[in-house]
């Protein structure tokens, strides 16, 4: 699973250093913009990090609009942060800053108590818009929340009660509960690198539909090849009953992102903007990559600067900044932590997959999120600590190791 693997990766540390090497800094000459394909814009390397940076040139997208005051995150660096050392055993052992400066890492911050204790930006600068792949399931199933609270959607509602056009699909009598726990039971879980490569699979269908993948294969279904993502979902089929058991599967948030969309009467976009993005003190416009019919990349599409995605995180603190709008609920937080179902067992690390779609929670008040080549979002409400990372490697490493950022966390706060 895309965003799995990211997370390990970016976890594991030293792993990720042995692959950097092979990725170069991008620049962006036209030679550069030239080279790019569907076929090749997310395998790595110099490439990938410039679509990385420049989406919206490569995809159509629609922008997710700021507004408010932007909430002021100060500096108080704490230059011993990048001195903490990174162990895994039978590797060399390295700093943070070492980590940071390999290659494979764009950019990170971290906050402790809104503030800024940590920063660099090793192949970006400060205002790029990077793409944060699966981490904008985190946005979506935020809005998602949001209309819960404001009793617009109701998650024992069955997704067809949203969207008659799965009526008589295998969808059909699955409570959207069960697609917000990654439990729908439909196929296309995300197990292997061949959920990416394989036209067969309903992962690669899913991102043939909106224009994210080749749409040459002749096992594509006419729906993907035509952009048309409802038409699309039809095609998906049952493998187990919903609601038995958790599997990692991208067409639950595009799913959820068209329930967003019509509950609002909005675009997505819109929606994240007028629910999260204009209230949050965001500093930029954010966006959100579309197929040309307009169905959005819910799953992993949005683009945003780094620190804008660490004023996101700030709504899921225990304290969030003074100016900063209550978007992200006291109710919000208990159900996002109380879980569903009974099969979350925690790792060695006390991490578990959640509800919402957060990839991991752990009772220490942690929220972890990652995408594809290595992107992260990490929070500690007990200690208020928020940490982003934006990358461009593509290690896929789906062996968990414990998180650098719960290793700053425990260390320094």
């Amino acid at each position: 699973m895309r965003t799995l693997f990211a997370v390990f990766a970016i976890s594991s540390g030293l792993a990720v250093a042995r692959e950097a090497a092979l990725i170069q800094t991008a620049s962006t000459p036209e030679s550069t913009r030239a080279q790019v394909t569907i076929e090749n814009w997310d395998k790595g390397g110099t490439l990938s990090h410039w679509v990385y940076t420049h989406v919206s040139e490569v995809f159509p997208s629609a922008v997710i609009r700021r507004g408010g005051a932007i909430i002021d995150l100060p500096a108080q660096l704490r230059p011993e942060i990048g001195g903490l050392k990174l162990n895994k055993p039978g590797e060399p052992e390295q700093t943070l800053d070492q980590f940071v400066n390999n290659g494979a890492v764009d950019g990170v911050v971290v906050l402790h108590g809104g503030k800024i204790v940590y920063e660099k930006y090793p192949t970006i600068q400060r205002d790029d818009l990077h793409i944060i792949m699966s981490v904008t399931k985190a946005v979506v199933l935020t809005a998602l929340a949001i209309l819960e609270d404001q009793g617009e959607v109701d998650l024992s509602k069955r997704v067809e009660n949203y969207l008659p056009e799965l009526k008589g699909s295998d969808w059909a009598g699955t409570p959207l509960r069960d697609l917000v726990d990654m439990r729908s039971g439909m196929e296309g879980a995300e197990t292997s690198i061949d959920a990416y490569r394989n036209p067969r699979h309903k992962q690669f269908q899913l991102e043939a539909t909106l224009g994210w993948q080749p749409r040459t294969a002749s096992e594509l279904p006419e729906a993907a090849r035509h952009g048309d993502l409802l038409a699309f979902f039809r095609t998906i089929k049952r493998e187990r009953p919903a609601g038995e058991k958790w599997a990692y599967t991208s067409s639950n948030t595009a799913v959820i992102g068209e329930v967003v969309s019509r509950v609002t009467r909005k675009s997505l976009a819109d929606t994240i903007s007028d629910l999260i993005w204009s209230k949050m003190g965001a500093e930029h416009d954010a966006t959100l990559a579309e197929n040309e019919r307009g169905y959005p990349a819910s799953h992993a599409g949005m683009s945003a600067t780094l620190r804008d995605i660490a004023r996101f995180g700030l709504l899921f603190t225990k304290n969030p900044p003074a100016g900063q709008a209550h978007v992200v609920s006291d109710a919000i937080i208990k159900r996002i932590f109380a879980g569903y179902g009974n099969e979350q067992v925690p790792d060695e690390h006390g991490m578990v997959p959640r509800t919402y779609e957060w990839d991991m929670i752990s009772d220490k008040g942690e929220l972890a999120k990652g995408g594809w080549a290595g992107q992260l979002l990490y929070i500690n409400r007990d200690k208020d600590v928020v940490i982003t990372w934006f990358g461009t490697n593509q290690v896929a490493d789906p062996k968990p190791e414990p998180l650098p950022c719960r290793i700053i966390a425990k260390t320094f706060f």
